[in-house]
């Protein structure tokens, strides 16, 4: 396992293929993701990763792990995480809802994995298939067969990963709870005049002991944040309707053009308006 401080490498930038929460979901889903990077996150879900190529880096609570070809890692429930790839990687990642397996949610509710990397699995077979057959089983389509048997799988799957790294009680961790609540403050009310003087007030800090508390769980600045919040919810006026960008950004919470074309660039790696041509 290897466990440090995560280096400030562009690692907002990502894909458009699906949201940073999904609990307005509630939906299983399983994927392959070549270069997987995306920014701070959580949701009521279990998610698991499985490398099979290259080195994926996962943030967890604060903690970096490096997840290699083979790895296993263990997103719990409400586990801030974010991902990155520094060169290349390729890996499945599943997204079990909990009311989804309803044992292995009472189970979980009281206790959590002692060891979320899994390393040196002797079953890595086995996970490596379970891994592919809900792959194989994924898309959502109604037939009550291919439900049951995606929910099958994914009993085994969170059987092999208990027995592999064992579970423990919870414990009450106040700095994570504190940065859940920061985020959902954050997704509600980014459309909004968001500062750091009032957020810092809102929950109880100056503004210097704030920055420092959100630099240090986050890795970027408040600012950073809203700014990368703002440019995602730009992207569907940019798909889908006609609106100059001006207008859409301004709309979005930007207080300038400026400011929305460069934090829209930081994000996804291109201007607004190359976004619109591309048609993406």
């Amino acid at each position: 396992m290897v466990v440090k401080k995560q280096p400030d490498n562009n690692r907002y930038r990502n894909g458009i293929s699906y949201e940073y929460m999904r609990d307005s979901k509630q939906a299983f889903n399983c994927w392959e993701a070549v270069n997987n990077k995306f920014w701070p996150h959580f949701h009521s879900s279990i998610e698991l990763i499985y490398v099979t190529e290259g080195e994926l880096k996962v943030t967890l609570n604060g903690q970096l792990y490096s997840v290699y070809k083979d790895n296993v890692l263990i997103v719990p429930s409400y586990y801030i995480h974010s991902y990155d790839t520094d060169e290349y990687s390729k890996a499945y990642i599943a997204i079990i809802p909990l009311d989804s397996i309803p044992s292995y949610k009472t189970l979980l509710s009281r206790k959590t994995f002692i060891n979320p990397l899994i390393s040196n699995s002797t079953g890595k077979t086995e996970l490596l298939h379970l891994f592919e057959c809900l792959c194989q089983y994924n898309t959502d389509n109604g037939d009550p067969i291919t439900a049951s048997i995606r929910k099958g799988y994914s009993y085994a799957l969170m059987g092999l990963l208990i027995q592999e790294s064992g579970l423990t009680e919870v414990t009450n961790n106040r700095t994570i709870s504190l940065a859940q609540e920061i985020l959902i403050y954050l997704q509600e009310n980014y459309l909004k005049p968001v500062n750091l003087k009032d957020t810092a007030l809102h929950f109880g800090y100056s503004k210097s002991r704030f920055s420092h508390i959100f630099n240090e769980y986050f890795d970027c600045t408040l600012v950073d944040y809203i700014n990368g919040l703002r440019s995602r919810h730009a992207l569907k006026f940019l798909q889908e309707s006609d609106t100059t960008v001006t207008e859409i950004g301004l709309s979005c919470g930007f207080d300038s053009t400026r400011t929305f074309y460069r934090a829209f660039s930081r994000t996804f790696g291109c201007t607004p308006g190359e976004y619109r041509k591309s048609g993406m």
